[in-house]
């Protein structure tokens, strides 16, 4: 199989980028190396199901919403419709169904927003910074600002009922708050994850002493990535969206 590879990208100094490395990056080559290459080399796509076209639905109406400047209840139904992504669902039936889901999710949501006192600083805030000759980027959903001055980073999951949180999702938090200190020079103090099928957050206090561990493990995974070292890690394959056409998958059934 060839493997595809992108033009190389250069920095305002005109130094060339080794690997462009993103936390969906990071997470899937830590998962299976194969799968990154199946993904972001090769180019193979996710089937887009109903529980993700929602969840991009969801996405794009909180942009929308929060980027007004005084939003009201219109507003969001106004946004979600304007967003609404109708891609991914067998009929009209199907969609519609997920449709009336995602509304009674927003309804949740908006009631919980009324109770907050915070201040929304950031929506939909990109973060790229040099990492050794790597380059790092993000987009953070969400910062606010706390009436005490503490600050929050916050990104919204759309699956999930956050009762535990995976490793995965504790990495993430720690990479946004990570490219918060490092790109847009704010100093977080929360990261929360916000799960909005299930109408809970979980928050936890931004640690600082982790950061350079974090730098060295993403950047070992860029190093890898720069040498095209790509081994299947068959662990991961029942959870894989690629197990029914993967080469290496031993789980197919």
């Amino acid at each position: 199989m060839s493997l595809r590879r992108r033009p190389r990208l250069l920095r305002p100094t005109g130094r060339p980028v080794s690997v462009e490395i993103s936390f969906t990056k990071l997470r899937v080559y830590r998962e299976c190396p194969w799968k990154y290459q199946l993904q972001f080399v090769a180019g193979w796509r996710i089937p887009l199901t109903p529980a993700g076209s929602l969840g991009l639905s969801l996405h794009r109406a909180l942009e929308c919403f929060h980027r007004k400047g005084s939003p009201s209840e219109e507003d969001l139904w106004a946004c979600y419709e304007s967003r609404w992504l109708s891609a991914g669902y067998v009929d009209e039936k199907v969609r519609e169904s997920w449709r009336g889901k995602g509304k009674r999710i927003l309804e949740r949501y908006l009631a919980d927003e009324r109770d907050r006192r915070t201040v929304i600083e950031a929506v939909e805030r990109e973060f790229v910074y040099p990492l050794g000759r790597h380059e790092v980027r993000g987009m953070i959903d969400r910062i606010d600002r706390h009436p005490d001055g503490k600050l929050e980073v916050i990104d919204y999951k759309t699956s999930g009922d956050g009762e535990r949180l995976a490793p995965r999702d504790e990495l993430q938090l720690r990479f946004y708050g990570l490219g918060c200190r490092e790109a847009l020079a704010k100093e977080p103090d929360l990261l929360t994850l916000c799960f909005v099928a299930a109408g809970r957050r979980v928050t936890a206090p931004y640690d600082p002493s982790g950061e350079a561990e974090l730098k060295t493990m993403i950047v070992a995974a860029a190093d890898r990535i720069e040498a095209a070292k790509f081994p299947p890690e068959t662990s991961f394959c029942p959870n894989c969206d690629f197990r029914k056409c993967c080469a290496y998958s031993v789980a197919k059934d």
